[in-house]
């Protein structure tokens, strides 16, 4: 009996060294994960306190014509034919409502709040955190540090870009009643309702060395940027 028993606490302490020895690969700085749902690789970076992808979502189950609400589209996806090269550059752009299911599993859409974390983390002083339709941190160049640098993604001049800590925001534009703003506008949804009709979402432009804090229509289509839970 004393021989079985020691058995089977060298089999538990072993199972636990095991254990222990998987590290959460989340620990470290940064890395990539795997989407279990159509096994694409993304980027993320630790920003602060928080991490985020660092690349804006593509999960594209099923894409529609900008014509049809259905709440994933491709830039310049007309609703016939291959999808545009736009969806591996820029991924997708999401509805208010779709942008708030679709984070793969551990991750969410940021709220406006937690947006405004980073943009603290960046510089941005408090007084400018919860303005609205101005530009804010611009002194700082919040959003240079937060933008790609280069103009291969970006328009000419890409103002202020330093992608100082690897958020690599790129300018996959929107669509309202038409597409527009690729190469010059990131735009991004927090989960954050502004009222009944309208969500927060940030915007960061080529020629701006600021991030805006817009709201807009939840019918709109931006990209996201998926933050871990």
């Amino acid at each position: 009996m004393r021989l079985h028993y020691c058995k089977f606490f060298l089999f538990v302490l072993f199972t636990i060294s095991i254990i222990s020895c998987k590290k959460d690969p989340f620990e470290k700085d940064s890395g990539t994960f795997t989407d279990s749902r159509d096994n694409h690789d993304y980027k993320w970076v630790r920003i602060g306190n928080q991490i985020w992808m660092a690349e804006n979502l593509a999960y594209a189950p099923a894409v529609c014509a900008p014509t049809v609400d259905c709440g994933i589209y491709v830039y310049d996806y007309l609703g016939s034919g291959a999808y545009s090269e736009n969806l591996i550059v820029y991924g997708c752009l999401y509805n208010w409502e779709t942008a708030q299911k679709v984070c793969p599993d551990g991750w969410h859409l940021p709220t406006d709040e937690e947006w405004m974390e980073l943009e603290q983390f960046m510089g941005m002083p408090i007084k400018e955190l919860d303005r609205e339709w101005d530009t804010r941190g611009e002194n700082e160049n919040v959003g240079g540090k937060l933008k790609e640098t280069g103009i291969t993604h970006w328009n000419n001049p890409n103002t202020g870009a330093t992608d100082e800590v690897g958020f690599c925001a790129i300018p996959g534009g929107g669509s309202y009643d038409r597409f527009v703003g690729i190469h010059n506008d990131a735009e991004f949804w927090t989960a954050s309702q502004r009222d009944n009709e309208n969500a927060m979402y940030r915007a960061l432009s080529a020629s701006e060395k600021g991030i805006y804090r817009f709201y807009g229509s939840k019918s709109f289509r931006l990209s996201i940027r998926c933050i871990r839970n």
